[in-house]
């Protein structure tokens, strides 16, 4: 039990160190690209969330509020690519 905890948290360090990249991005990029950046970033933070919520021993937070939102903003996130893509393609073809 003592190791998945710092597992949780070294989980959790990692998730908000790997975060700090597209929220760069975000804050550079002008076009559509920046809104994929943003949710990208949202779900890395929200997951880093999640892991934390574990190692302080809030399963019930975590795995209820955390984990659920971070799937939310990964499928958001996945409908939108899909939609930049396909109106991208659209404009090429016209």
């Amino acid at each position: 039990m003592f190791d998945e905890n710092l597992i949780h948290l070294a989980s959790g360090v990692i998730m908000f160190a790997a975060a700090i990249v597209p929220i760069y991005l975000s804050l550079r990029l002008k076009s559509n690209l920046r809104i994929l950046t943003v949710l990208l970033s949202l779900f890395i933070f929200i997951h880093g969330l999640y892991h934390l919520a574990y190692f302080a021993g809030e399963e019930v937070l975590g795995e209820g509020l955390f984990r659920t939102i971070s799937i939310v903003v990964l499928i958001i996130f996945g409908g939108a690519f899909i939609y930049m893509d396909r109106s991208k393609k659209e404009k090429l073809i016209v």
